[in-house]
C-alpha cells in the first residue's frame, strides 16, 4: 500500500500550521543555546534573550535601554570596543574569550558580531550571539601543548627527525636533519630523497628499497644504514630507523625517520678493519688480506680466461743491517723497500709484507712473463738506486763504508686461470725465488707453467 505523502491534520506529529513569528520569537528567546543581542550604533540594547540576561541576573526588559558600557563596566568595554567597532563598519567579527558564567565557572566561549542593517543596507546596529566552546576550546588546547611537546623534543632530539608523505617529499625537517646534512628545510622540500641526500638512484639503493617495503606494506618499520652526501659535498654515514603510519584501510600516508650520524663509528671499524689488514711497520697489506686479494683476483680470472701473475721478492743481505746497525735500522730499511717498490709497480696493482724481509706483489691483466719481468726489473733498479741502497733509509748517521749491501731476488708465477690455485701460485713464485738467489742472487727467475 502506497504512503500519502500529505500529512493528517490529526497527525500530533505534524504542526496544525506554520510557526507563528510569535513562537518563533519565544523560540529564539528561550530555547536556543546560545545567548543573543542587539543593540544600535549608540551601544543601547534593543533586545535580548533570556539566556543573555541571565549572566547579568536581570530580566529581559531590565537590560534593554541600558548601554554595553553600563552593563559590562569600562574595563570589560575598553576590551571588547575594537571588535564592534568593525562590526559596526560592516564587518562580520568573530572572537573567542573566556568568561565567568552566572553559575562562577569561567569557561570559554565564541562570539559572533554581525552588522545589524536597515532595508537600504545602512548598519544600524550589531546582532551579538555568544556559545561556549570551552570543551572544545580545552581540547584544542591540550592538543596544542601535546603538539608543542612533541615538537620541541624533535626539534631537540639528537637524532634528526624527518617525516615523508606517501610520495616522499619531505613534510617536515627538524633543526637537527638541517645540521646533519647541510641542508635547510625550505631547501629539503624542493628535491627528492635520494637528490636530497646524494644517494645513488639506482633501483638496489638500500634506503629507496627500505622505503619500498614501506609503502609496499610490507613492513611497519625498519632499519637501514648508508652513506650520503651533505651538502657542502662531504660524505656522511647514517643509521635510518623508519616507520609508515597507514590510514584505516593500510595505505600509507606518511614515514617518519630517526637518523643517527654514525660517521665516527664507521670510520672507527674502517680504521680497525685497516689496522687488521695491513702491516703496521710498512703499511702495506700483510698475508691474510693478501690473500684475500688474490682469492678474488683468481676468481675474477677465471671468469675472463685472463692471467694472474705473483712476484715473490726477498731482500739480500738484510740479514747484516739488524746484526751490524740493530732492528732500527732494519726497521727503517723495511720501510723504504715498501716505498720502493710500490713505486716500482702499476697503480692497479697490489703490494704485501708477508713479514721479515719477504715481498709480494699481485699483477692483474693485462700481464704476462715478459710484463712481469719488466716490472721485476723495475723493482730491482729502485732498489739499487742512490747505492749504497741503506743510504736513502738512514741518511748520513752512517759512514758509507759501514753500509751492508742489500738487495733482492724475485720469483715469478705467472698461470693461466685453468691452473690457477692461491697455494700453488705461491709455491711457483717462491721456488722461482730460490732458484734466482742460487743464480747468484739480485737477479729475476719466471717458474715455467706445469713444472
Amino acid at each position: 500500500m502506497a504512503c500519502d505523502s500529505t500529512p493528517s491534520s490529526n497527525d500530533p506529529a505534524m504542526p496544525d500550521s506554520e510557526l507563528s513569528a510569535e513562537q518563533l520569537f519565544d523560540i529564539v528567546s528561550r530555547h536556543v543555546g546560545a545567548t543573543i543581542s542587539v543593540y544600535d550604533r549608540d551601544l543601547v540594547f534593543r533586545w535580548v534573550s533570556d539566556g543573555f540576561a541571565k549572566w547579568f541576573g536581570l530580566p529581559p526588559d531590565r537590560l534593554v535601554g541600558r548601554t554595553l558600557a553600563d552593563c559590562y563596566g569600562e574595563h570589560n568595554f575598553t576590551r571588547y570596543k575594537p571588535y564592534i567597532d568593525r562590526a559596526l563598519a560592516g564587518e562580520s567579527v568573530s572572537y573567542e574569550r573566556q568568561v565567568r558564567d552566572p553559575s562562577g565557572f569561567d569557561g570559554w566561549r565564541t562570539v559572533s558580531l554581525e552588522p545589524w542593517r536597515d532595508k537600504d543596507g545602512n548598519v544600524i546596529g550589531v546582532v551579538n550571539s555568544a556559545l561556549s566552546v570551552h570543551e572544545l576550546k580545552t581540547t584544542t588546547e591540550a592538543l596544542r601543548a601535546a603538539n608543542q611537546r612533541l615538537t620541541s623534543h624533535m626539534d631537540n632530539s639528537p637524532l634528526a627527525v624527518i617525516e615523508f608523505d606517501a610520495s616522499l617529499n619531505v613534510a617536515y625537517w627538524s633543526p637537527r636533519a638541517e645540521r646533519m646534512f647541510g641542508w635547510r628545510a625550505e631547501d629539503a622540500r624542493r628535491f627528492s630523497l635520494t637528490q636530497l641526500l646524494g644517494s645513488s638512484d639506482a633501483k638496489d639503493n638500500p634506503l629507496r628499497l627500505a622505503f619500498q617495503r614501506l609503502q609496499a606494506a610490507k613492513e611497519s618499520n625498519n632499519r637501514v644504514e648508508t652513506s650520503h652526501l651533505r651538502a657542502n659535498g662531504a660524505v656522511i654515514h647514517c643509521e635510518w630507523f623508519n616507520s609508515a603510519l597507514t590510514d584505516d584501510s593500510g595505505h600509507v600516508t606518511s614515514v617518519m625517520s630517526l637518523v643517527q650520524d654514525v660517521s665516527e663509528r664507521v670510520e672507527m671499524v674502517e680504521k680497525i678493519r685497516g689496522l687488521a689488514e695491513h702491516d703496521s711497520l710498512t703499511g702495506l697489506l700483510n698475508r691474510s688480506a693478501f690473500r684475500v686479494q688474490m682469492e678474488r683476483a683468481l676468481k675474477r680470472a677465471r671468469n675472463t680466461q685472463e692471467l694472474v701473475a705473483l712476484l715473490f721478492i726477498d731482500l739480500d743481505g738484510f740479514k747484516q743491517v739488524n746484526d751490524r746497525l740493530g732492528h732500527g735500522a732494519g726497521d727503517d730499511v723495511l720501510r723504504e723497500v715498501a716505498r720502493r717498490i710500490t713505486r716500482a709497480v702499476r697503480a692497479a696493482d697490489i703490494v704485501a709484507r708477508l713479514g721479515g724481509d719477504e715481498f709480494v706483489v699481485l699483477l692483474e691483466s693485462p700481464v704476462d712473463a715478459q710484463v712481469a719481468e719488466d716490472i721485476s726489473g723495475r723493482i730491482l733498479n729502485l732498489l739499487m738506486q742512490d747505492y749504497p741502497f741503506l743510504r736513502g733509509a738512514l741518511g748520513d748517521s752512517v759512514p758509507a763504508v759501514e753500509l751492508p749491501r742489500v738487495g733482492a731476488s724475485i720469483g715469478v708465477a705467472v698461470y693461466t686461470p685453468q691452473e690457477s690455485h692461491v697455494d700453488s701460485l705461491f709455491k711457483r713464485a717462491d721456488e722461482a725465488m730460490y732458484s734466482a738467489k742460487r743464480s747468484g742472487k739480485g737477479c729475476v727467475r719466471v717458474a715455467v707453467p706445469g713444472e
